[in-house]
């Protein structure tokens, strides 16, 4: 495999493997290149996470606390068992995890 140069700089890139796909790295630019198909492969991971994610959702949606009547008496206002518990990742969040 021949050394890769930046562009950038001409400093010799370094070649990563992240989750199948290939990523030249430049230590000194901290530049990112991607060989040919591989943004369509970061892409197709992230459809595929997002599709599982919403599928797993579609399940949880109905809360098993919303089928009880509320009581009369009841005044904490607040919802507290409707709350959620996690932050939903963007398209672009999870497709920067690679470089973690």
């Amino acid at each position: 495999m021949p050394l890769l140069t930046c562009p950038n700089d001409s400093s010799p890139m370094q070649e990563v493997n992240r989750n199948g796909v290939t990523l030249d790295i430049c230590p000194t630019c901290r530049g990112v290149w991607l060989d040919r198909g591989e943004l369509e492969k970061l892409l197709g991971q992230v459809n595929g996470l997002e599709r599982d994610y919403r599928d797993m959702n579609e399940s949880a949606r109905q809360h098993p606390d919303q089928s009880r009547p509320r009581s009369v008496y009841d005044t904490d206002q607040d919802d507290d068992y409707y709350r959620r518990t996690g932050k939903k990742k963007s398209k672009l969040g999870r497709l920067f995890d690679i470089f973690d």
